[in-house]
């Protein structure tokens, strides 16, 4: 029996843009304001190695919000790519209420998705490179 070629996930929203280099965003079902910035210095727990990271911070007119951070050194063909992962894994654990470790798994699956769907085969190729240097699992 034949194969059929893989279908793209039906799932995936459509990609990513964001007009400044920090600011306010929604996304999904994640119950809270979302900061980002697409240009962190190290620190915020974020790195070279460690380029995207998401946490619950203190809103300025009370209650939280989710900041989103993606290091500096991620190239900017690739920041929409790792700022997906982060709100797809915050989404699953504050929005679905599934541990970190499986749904940061869930994620990475994801995160290839909407790399494959965006990029060319040779820029997915050199996206998938350039994740072999990361610290991440």
């Amino acid at each position: 029996m034949e194969e059929s070629p893989k279908q793209p996930n039906p799932y995936l929203p459509e990609r990513l843009t964001f007009e400044q280099p920090s600011g306010w965003y929604s996304y999904g079902r994640i119950p809270y304001k979302i900061y980002y910035d697409l240009e962190c210095p190290t620190g915020e727990g974020v790195n070279k190695k460690n380029p995207g990271g998401y946490t619950k911070t203190p809103d300025t007119k009370g209650g939280e919000s989710l900041s989103i951070f993606v290091h500096k050194s991620v190239p900017r063909a690739y920041k929409d790519i790792v700022i997906f992962h982060e709100l797809v894994e915050a989404e699953l654990v504050f929005a679905g209420g599934i541990p970190e470790p499986e749904a940061h798994q869930l994620a990475v699956r994801a995160t290839k998705d909407y790399a494959k769907k965006y990029l060319s085969k040779d820029e997915f190729g050199k996206f998938m490179e350039w994740q072999k240097g990361l610290s991440i699992k």
